[in-house]
């Protein structure tokens, strides 16, 4: 009799109106957080594309060519420690361009002088 229910109570759960009932509120919820952090995800690529085209922007106004110009730094990751354009500028010659005194020195000239 026991095992009966039981083969009952597994074929009433394997049986699609069983799981729709039940379990659609958690593929719900799932499907909602794929949903939201793909939007968080999109936002925060926003922001990062703004963050690179304030620093072309920069750069082209101070030296006449854009990052893409110039030798790879890792924007991405200036842009996660929340450094400003001028900033992330500025780490980028320290660590990208330090083989380029004479643009390091236009590059620093150009943000003592106020000119951005």
């Amino acid at each position: 009799m026991i095992s009966k229910g039981w083969t009952d109570f597994m074929d009433a759960i394997w049986k699609e109106d069983y799981y729709d009932k039940h379990f659609s509120i958690y593929t719900d919820f799932l499907s909602h957080n794929q949903r939201q952090k793909e939007a968080l995800m999109s936002a925060e690529d926003v922001k990062f594309n703004q963050f690179k085209k304030d620093v072309d922007r920069l750069l082209v106004g101070m030296i006449g060519l854009s990052s893409d110009d110039l030798t790879d730094a890792t924007w991405r990751d200036y842009f996660d420690s929340e450094l400003s354009p001028v900033e992330a500028i500025q780490c980028a010659a320290e660590d990208y361009w330090y083989d380029e005194p004479d643009l390091q020195d236009l590059i620093y000239a150009q943000i003592e002088r106020g000119k951005i």
